[in-house]
């Protein structure tokens, strides 16, 4: 797909935005990140690129990478070695043992997108075998964890991981992530909306049940894993931008060791999800603010104390926290006026955003907003939602 602009003469001057399904996305990554694969004056030329259900980790099978000698299909092509060469990430690869890297060098992560499904279920190929094999936590064919991209530096230094979108749909089929309204709706917003919004949660505190803390104290291992769901929705619409759910293993998911441990300082920072807005889809045209909604939950978790689980007074399905805020942002319209963000959360007003939220001033025109939770429960939670919000395609 591209972009001709008043006055374009030379090649460079398009905007080329790269949308692919599965290993299309492979094709172009390796397109801009292996020199060997086309010009670098074609290169120049790509904008943006937006990948459905690619498997940027490659594929696994039964928990096991597809081996290189498996050649039926070329289904090796999804075998990380393989992917490594052609991906031009032989010394990333022998680090990591991990080839969902975009060096910053190549293309910018931050103009880069990958809409991940959830719902291996609705997958039929090979009359189901796939997602036998592929197992929960997957699309069917694509595991989770394996279908996002991390930016990285060249002196290794990892930036934050590139946009990200979850959706209830499977690889492919009459109810795949191609066909869902949610992943079109991601795709415009991306390519030619106005705001772009990367969400946060950052953990401060986690309180255990009184007894399981007093095991803790006493030196017991205490083991548990908080589950911490998203959803997010533009105002007045009937699909989500974002949906990361328990019961769809989309989760974003910290073991109490790690938020715990002083030396793990980045464990209490999670990445939950990217949402793109655009004015020209206001519910109401005369309003000049842009809204949205996202509900938080994180689940109780299943404590174990000595690798033993902990029965008493566990509620499957119950949560620490769980709430919505409406967010209604107004950018600045001309220069010199500042962002004015107002926000509730719906447990207090319902629907609607009123009380005034500071933005703090990043650099490039960016702006951070931070709003505090706490469970006020033990056991609980206590942390913030962060939102860094980029003002999108201004240039455009």
């Amino acid at each position: 797909m591209c972009e001709r602009p008043e006055n374009a003469t030379a090649p460079a001057d398009f905007r080329c935005y790269l949308v692919a399904h599965s290993m299309g996305g492979l094709v172009c990554r390796a397109f801009l990140q292996n020199p060997k694969l086309g010009s670098n004056e074609a290169r120049r030329c790509v904008d943006k690129v937006f990948t459905y259900a690619t498997p940027h980790n490659g594929i696994d099978v039964a928990g096991i990478n597809i081996p290189s000698w498996m050649s039926l299909n070329d289904m090796n092509n999804f075998n990380r070695d393989r992917m490594a060469a052609f991906l031009n990430l032989p010394n990333l690869y022998e680090k990591t043992e991990r080839v969902d890297w975009i060096p910053e060098t190549c293309f910018p992560s931050e103009r880069f997108f990958c809409m991940i499904g959830s719902n291996r279920a609705d997958y039929e190929v090979a009359m189901g075998a796939s997602r036998t094999f592929a197992g929960h936590g997957s699309d069917g064919l694509v595991r989770i964890e394996n279908a996002s991209v991390w930016g990285i530096s060249d002196a290794g230094q990892v930036s934050s991981p590139c946009a990200t979108a979850y959706t209830y749909r499977s690889h492919s089929g009459y109810f795949g992530i191609v066909n869902s309204e949610e992943s079109y709706q991601n795709l415009v917003r991306f390519l030619f909306g106005n705001l772009r919004i990367d969400m946060w949660l950052d953990i401060d505190e986690v309180r255990l049940p009184e007894p399981i803390a007093k095991a803790q104290a006493d030196g017991k291992a205490v083991n548990a894993l908080y589950q911490i769901e998203v959803l997010a929705s533009p105002r007045g619409k009937r699909w989500y931008l974002t949906r990361r759910m328990a019961e769809e293993d989309s989760v974003a998911c910290r073991k109490h060791a790690d938020l715990i441990d002083p030396a793990k300082p980045e464990a209490r920072h999670v990445y939950l999800s990217s949402v793109f807005l655009d004015s020209r889809w206001r519910t109401d045209p005369t309003r000049d603010t842009l809204a949205y909604n996202l509900t938080i939950g994180v689940r109780v978790p299943d404590y174990e104390v000595d690798r033993h689980f902990w029965a008493d007074e566990h509620y499957e399905g119950g949560y620490l926290f769980r709430d919505s805020v409406v967010f209604e942002i107004r950018p600045p319209q001309n220069d010199g006026e500042e962002w004015q963000v107002d926000y509730d959360w719906q447990s207090d007003k319902q629907g609607i955003a009123t009380t005034p939220l500071d933005a703090k001033a990043l650099a490039a025109g960016k702006v951070e907003l931070t709003v505090s939770f706490d469970s006020d429960t033990t056991p609980g939670i206590k942390g913030r939602l962060r939102m860094i919000v980029t003002p999108w395609n201004q240039a455009a």
